[in-house]
């Protein structure tokens, strides 16, 4: 038998995944949710990225002029 982590965390028989026994619907409905949160996530990110290497090419780089 397993030793828990935590002399105060529940048997493993009480947690919700211990045994598998997860439902088809329950299932699809998260494979439906994390997708589209990890989209949104990474589509923010890169967002933010350009916004902010437009602003560093338009305050730092177009005053100074062109080089040579």
């Amino acid at each position: 038998m397993p030793v828990p982590l935590h002399p105060n965390s529940p048997p493993e028989s009480a947690l919700p995944l211990a045994g598998g026994d997860i439902s088809d619907a329950a299932l699809e409905r998260v494979m439906r949710e994390v997708p589209r949160g990890a989209l949104a996530l990474s589509g923010l990110t890169v967002g933010l990225l350009l916004l902010a290497w437009f602003l560093m090419y338009a305050y730092v780089f177009l005053p100074r002029g062109s080089v040579g």
